[in-house]
C-alpha cells in the first residue's frame, strides 16, 4: 500500500529504519562524502543528521560540528552514535525552532544538508535561513538532493519527499534565497535507472537490503569512481555548493 509521509515524516520510525538500510551502502556513502569533503570547513552545521551516519566523518575534518535532527526516532540513534564526542553537539528539533541569533553567533563556515532539502515544503525559505547562518565571506552551503522529477514515485512519497530537482530548479531556489551557485553537478546515473524502475514498475515504497547489496557489489566499485572523475549529464542526485551573495554598494 502506498504511503505519503510528506507532512508526517518526523513522527515515524520509517525514516530511521530506511537510514539503517542505507547505512549498508558504504561505497555510496563514501562517494557522497568525497563530493562534500573539499568544501567542508572548520565550523560546521549539519541540518538533518539522520542517525549520524556521516556526522563522525564530518567531525574528523571540522573543529566543531553542530547537528540538528527533528525526527525523534532518528535522533535517538544519532545520540547513541554521537554523544560524548568532544567536537559534536546534537539538537533534537527543527532548524527554525533554534535560537537564530545564537546560531548566527557561532559563525559557521559550512552548512551541510544531505538528502534533506527535498523534505522541506518551503525549500527557498530554508535556503534563506542557511544564507543567514553561514559566514558571509568564505562560507559555503552544501546541498545534496534527489534529482529528476520524472523519477518521483511511491518511494519518494513514503520517504517524505516534496519534490525532486533539476539543475534549473535548484539553481532558481539558490538565486531566490540569495545564494550564488559555485558548483552544480549530477551524480549516480545508474542509480537513476534503478530508481525509475522502482517508481514506475515495481512501485516499491522502501529501500531493500537486496537492492543495496546489488548496487554495492556490482555497480559502486567502478561507476562511482568514474562519476567523480567525469560528471554525468544526468543522475539520481544533484550536488550543489552555494555561498552568500555579497552586495557591493
Amino acid at each position: 500500500m502506498n504511503v505519503d509521509h510528506r507532512f508526517t515524516q518526523t513522527q515515524h520510525q520509517y525514516a530511521a529504519d530506511d537510514l539503517e538500510t542505507m547505512r549498508e551502502a558504504r561505497r555510496y556513502q563514501d562517494h557522497v562524502f568525497e563530493l562534500l569533503r573539499p568544501h567542508i570547513g572548520t565550523s560546521v552545521l549539519e541540518v538533518g543528521c539522520g542517525i549520524g551516519t556521516s556526522s563522525l566523518r564530518f567531525a574528523d575534518i571540522a573543529e566543531r560540528l553542530v547537528c540538528i535532527e527533528p525526527n525523534l526516532n532518528c535522533a535517538s540513534r544519532a545520540h547513541a552514535a554521537l554523544d560524548g564526542h568532544p567536537k559534536i553537539s546534537l539538537r533534537t528539533c527543527h532548524l527554525e525552532e533554534c535560537d537564530r541569533e545564537e546560531l548566527v553567533q557561532q559563525r559557521f563556515d559550512t552548512i551541510i544538508c544531505v538528502n534533506v532539502l527535498e523534505h522541506i515544503e518551503d525549500d527557498v525559505r530554508a535556503l534563506r535561513l542557511f544564507r543567514e547562518l553561514v559566514a558571509p565571506t568564505g562560507g559555503h552551503v552544501l546541498i545534496f538532493v534527489p534529482a529528476v522529477q520524472a523519477a518521483y514515485g511511491p518511494l519518494d512519497a513514503a520517504l517524505g519527499h516534496h519534490r525532486r530537482y533539476a539543475k534549473r530548479t535548484l539553481r532558481a531556489a539558490f538565486n531566490a534565497a540569495g545564494l550564488e551557485t559555485t558548483t552544480l553537478r549530477y551524480t549516480n546515473p545508474i542509480g537513476l535507472l534503478g530508481w525509475m524502475y522502482n517508481a514506475h514498475i515495481s512501485r516499491t515504497t522502501e529501500h531493500t537490503s537486496g537492492q543495496v547489496k546489488l548496487f554495492e557489489q556490482f555497480v559502486a566499485p567502478w561507476a562511482l569512481p568514474l562519476d567523480r572523475m567525469v560528471a554525468p549529464p544526468l543522475g539520481l542526485s544533484l550536488f550543489a555548493v552555494g555561498r552568500a551573495r555579497v552586495h557591493v554598494a
